[in-house]
């Protein structure tokens, strides 16, 4: 395919698609936000999973959102109907998204160029780094050829999100403090999308306390309903080990499984900083231009970590670290990598960040 974006009938619309958790979604956004200024005049839609849904909604980036998972008859009537001028598929590796891709019709198709048997579904290939930072790959898939992008040198790939997804939080300031959040306070993520990311309750509960003692913020922890049986566990170590014992509510505040995401979002907007594992939670801190301070073990921070000036990566050296790929996270008895981030290191990182 030659013609470029601009060179294509009017009513044909964008497609982005997005499988996957919700920080690939997140880091996705700038990237979206660049197409459309490219192409104002065209719709955008959205192809995604249920889990990663809310976060275009809550960018308000696209004109319709599709869930495949939730409905796939009504997203395969639409990827058949169009009129599609370019479809973008983000997804990294698995063959299905390349397959909704090619049911477009779309003149232009773009993907990764990594698994072999996908490639000829695509016009257009884009290779793909697997220690870049992700989302200068995605910036990459809207910068190729006739998509009228200019993706190399304007920044837009190492921007945060955006002014709309910060000020899409809005309006929860009320329910927050419903709930008991302070003023001021330190977001801890009790969170993290494989089990293997977390760090030791025990861990997490004597930083929280150092964050109260010495630093002087209460802690509010965060999460989804998976995430609630791990913040109990933080919450029980909170009181077997802490001496003295905060005044009920002035030093840790669980809201894990009470959030959604957009209450999350303008949690994070909210806090002095946030803290926690390698997880969307960390991603819409930067989004929402809040300092983050991130625990990497079996991910790699040179791909998912802060962009520039957007936080900390604490993490230990350990040889097999890091081991997922492509979200894939290799089995481990020990969890070395976790298991040997001290608290201290973090309220250290902490406190740069503060500063």
């Amino acid at each position: 395919e030659r013609r470029t974006l601009a060179e294509l009938p009017p009513e044909g619309r964008l497609l982005a698609i997005r499988p996957g958790g919700l920080g690939d979604a997140v880091l996705l956004l700038p990237a979206l936000r660049a197409l459309r200024a490219a192409a104002p005049g065209r719709a955008l839609d959205v192809v995604c999973e249920s889990r990663n849904a809310a976060t275009f909604r809550l960018a308000g980036i696209a004109d319709r959102i599709f869930e495949f998972d939730a409905h796939p008859v009504r997203t395969l009537a639409a990827l058949r109907r169009g009129p599609w001028a370019a479809v973008v598929d983000s997804e990294q590796f698995h063959r299905f998204s390349a397959v909704f891709a090619a049911l477009t019709r779309a003149p232009i198709r773009v993907g990764f160029s990594v698994n072999p048997a996908r490639l000829a579904l695509y016009t257009h290939l884009v290779s793909y780094d697997t220690r870049g930072p992700e989302r200068d790959q995605f910036a990459r898939l809207v910068g190729a050829p006739g998509l009228g992008v200019a993706a190399a040198g304007t920044g837009f790939e190492t921007t945060p999100a955006g002014a709309d997804f910060a000020a899409a939080g809005t309006g929860f300031e009320t329910r927050l403090r419903a709930l008991g959040v302070p003023g001021s306070y330190v977001l801890c993520h009790a969170g993290g999308s494989v089990a293997a990311k977390r760090w030791p309750a025990a861990s997490f509960a004597a930083f929280c306390r150092a964050v109260v003692a010495e630093i002087g913020l209460p802690c509010v922890l965060t999460g989804g309903r998976d995430d609630v049986k791990y913040a109990n566990e933080i919450s029980a170590c909170w009181r077997r080990y802490g001496h003295p014992v905060p005044p009920p509510g002035a030093g840790l505040v669980d809201l894990t499984g009470r959030l959604s995401l957009a209450e999350t979002a303008a949690a994070c907007r909210g806090a002095a900083a946030v803290v926690g594992p390698d997880s969307c939670i960390a991603h819409v801190a930067a989004a929402v231009g809040t300092k983050a301070v991130v625990l990497f073990g079996p991910s790699d921070p040179e791909k998912w970590g802060p962009p520039p000036g957007g936080g900390e990566v604490v993490r230990v050296g350990v040889p097999c670290s890091p081991c997922s790929v492509f979200g894939a996270t290799k089995p481990c008895r020990g969890r070395d990598c976790m298991v040997g981030i001290a608290p201290a290191r973090v309220l250290a990182a902490l406190r740069r960040a503060l500063a």
